[in-house]
């Protein structure tokens, strides 16, 4: 207990002693039930919630056959967990239905702060969240509005109302985050402006948003103070949420508040572009499913802003959203849209109008740059069915913009970038900005020709104990590990002690035909890990030397991980400092793309008990 005590006051700084000192009154104010009594119980919504509509006439035809058939099997039960796991299940489903180990949670009509997050008896909470984040719903919307059958209204009208009946306000799980009812508001104002009313939204679809939105604004300082996109996510929320309810003809909910809601909400969100997003783009979270996140929670907010008349952002902020969608676009690395699983993988996707796999960022990307510059930067497609909702034929007239990639490029000193023909290689900078979520300092990620050479392991699950430390430990991305211990101290289930920070850096730079980056970081042990990193263009040949320091005479050991089946793409050789060839230690290990999904991977662990690495890759 000391020992964690201390590792907290020595991050204090860095998490900020306000944040710290606001997380405490909070968890006070729950254990003393004044949270319970600040949000009271509701009562169920009656419907209907959406009307009749006339069906769209320039749907494109290729993208009609994906789009029913995820409707047509939502009307089958069967509903897609973390964009990945399709499950059958019921209709309407249960809405506290574990579908993986078919669990059901005891007593889901508790208050949601009588709830827990992590010791329910249904396992991760995430799982019963999925479905309560309404994809089913704009999924439906669709479906609806290309072909004007009444069974897919139907079913979006029963099953809010089911929803409504088993989730009234502030009763159970789906109550417990602020998030997850901000990313429900988003679904429901995006399915009205699908099916074109949104200035004409149903009493009920108004209240649902109006309780909503309560629960967001009497809570949002909690978000606030986690510095991650649950600020961006609850700000946006409560900022266009409003925005959509001043605009009806006829309000049917509480005006009073409205106006105060609205500004709180969008200087909320201004505060959090400004401190979370830097000036090159990168995001507090390192974690590009969370970049994504934020990108379409700012998409979402911008389209809201032009449709209810809302006035523009201040040119910082502008300039910071548009770093953060260049980010976006030079993190990917495939024709397929992909990128590299940086960070936490929650199987988080808020941008859910359109049929792309989840692992393709260009619906999300073009989007963004259709909301911020009426301009796309990616060929037409099946990616721009996001733009052809909002903007319908109007999209089409969006001038492509060229976003140029420089060859060596190094984000606030959180990620360095190769983009060379073929090749596209991310290196994971140790930051002490903000708090980390794994220990995968100097990790780094190979592509080339759009096959995931060298990878992350991603994250599984964040509440399957010893296999969530497994992907979150040092072992689990490409780099060094000093003796057994990890490179932070851990705290708790989402905080490490300790944290790292990138020093002596040198590069990008170009000298004699190669380019170059290097830079290092020492952790809490007091050993020192050098990383250098050299592009030859020429010869297509990556070198990574890895300098190691240590007190102790103890091993070290280098990790790669091949994402693919060895081919003969690229030979990677291992050297000490000596020149000799250090022959690895291979073993079948998993990486994780998807939440709770697990693919076939090879580790390759090379040890030395010397001070260097050398490795060496020829394409």
């Amino acid at each position: 207990m000391l020992k964690k005590l201390a590792l907290i006051l020595s991050i204090l700084p860095k998490l900020g002693y306000r944040n710290v000192a606001y997380m405490l009154w909070y968890r006070i104010s729950m254990k003393l039930g004044w949270r319970q009594r600040k949000f009271p119980l509701g009562t169920p919504i009656i419907g209907p919630f959406f009307k009749a509509t006339m069906p769209v006439a320039d749907y494109p035809e290729n993208w009609k056959a994906k789009t029913l058939e995820k409707a047509d099997n939502i009307l089958e039960g069967k509903l897609t967990w973390f964009h990945y796991h399709n499950v059958q299940g019921s209709n309407p489903p249960n809405w506290f239905q574990n579908p993986f180990d078919g669990s059901v949670l005891n007593r889901p009509n508790k208050h949601w702060t009588a709830l827990s997050d992590f010791d329910l008896n249904t396992g991760d909470v995430k799982i019963l969240w999925e479905p309560s984040r309404f994809d089913w719903l704009t999924d439906l919307a669709r479906g609806y509005r290309i072909t004007g059958e009444e069974k897919y209204l139907q079913t979006i009208n029963q099953w809010l109302q089911d929803w409504s009946q088993h989730n009234p306000k502030n009763q159970g799980p789906n109550w417990k985050c602020g998030q997850e009812t901000a990313i429900r508001v988003m679904k429901l104002i995006t399915t009205a402006q699908i099916l074109n009313q949104e200035t004409t939204a149903e009493a009920s679809v108004q209240r649902m948003i109006y309780e909503h939105l309560a629960r967001i604004e009497g809570n949002i300082n909690y978000a606030m103070a986690q510095d991650n996109n649950h600020g961006t996510s609850e700000a946006a929320a409560l900022y266009i949420g409003v925005a959509f309810l001043i605009r009806q003809n006829h309000l049917a909910v509480p005006a009073n508040t409205l106006h105060k809601w609205k500004r709180k909400g969008r200087r909320y969100l201004e505060n959090r572009v400004l401190k979370l997003i830097t000036a090159k783009g990168t995001f507090s979270q390192r974690s590009v499913t969370y970049h994504r996140v934020v990108v379409d929670t700012l998409s979402w907010t911008l389209i809201g802003m032009e449709r209810y008349n809302e006035p523009s952002f201040a040119k910082p902020i502008l300039e910071r959203l548009e770093a953060l969608g260049t980010l976006q676009y030079n993190m990917i690395a495939s024709l397929k849209g992909e990128v590299p699983n940086l960070g936490s993988n929650d199987g988080a996707m808020f941008l859910t109008c359109h049929n792309s796999d989840y692992r393709d960022f260009r619906p999300s990307t073009q989007l963004f740059f259709g909301a911020l510059k009426s301009q796309r930067v990616f060929e037409s497609g099946a990616h721009d069915e996001p733009l052809f909702w909002m903007y319908g034929k109007a999209f089409k007239t969006f001038p492509k913009k060229e976003i140029a990639i420089p060859v060596l490029t190094s984000f606030d000193n959180e990620l360095v970038v190769l983009n060379d023909g073929p090749i596209k290689a991310v290196l994971k900078l140790p930051n002490a900005r903000y708090r980390f979520a794994t220990c995968d300092a100097f990790h780094l990620d190979l592509w080339y020709k759009g096959e995931n050479l060298l990878c992350d392991s991603g994250s599984y699950s964040y509440n399957a104990g010893e296999e969530t430390e497994k992907f979150k430990s040092v072992r689990a991305h490409n780099t060094i590990q000093f003796g057994q211990h990890e490179q932070m101290p851990k705290i708790s289930r989402f905080l490490y002690g300790k944290w790292l920070n990138v020093q002596k850096i040198a590069g990008p730079e170009y000298k004699q035909n190669k380019w170059s980056w290097k830079g290092d970081y020492t952790d809490h042990q007091n050993n020192r890990h050098t990383r250098l990193l050299q592009w030859d263009p020429k010869q297509q040949q990556l070198t990574i030397t890895d300098t190691l320091e240590s007190p102790k005479s103890e091993k070290k050991t280098l990790y790669w991980h091949f994402g693919q089946p060895e081919n003969n793409s690229m030979v990677l050789t291992v050297t000490d400092g000596e020149g000799k060839l250090i022959q690895p230690k291979a073993t079948n290990t998993s990486q994780s793309l998807y939440y709770m999904q697990k693919s076939p991977k090879t580790t390759h662990a090379y040890t030395t008990l010397g001070n260097q690495f050398i490795t060496t890759m020829q394409f």
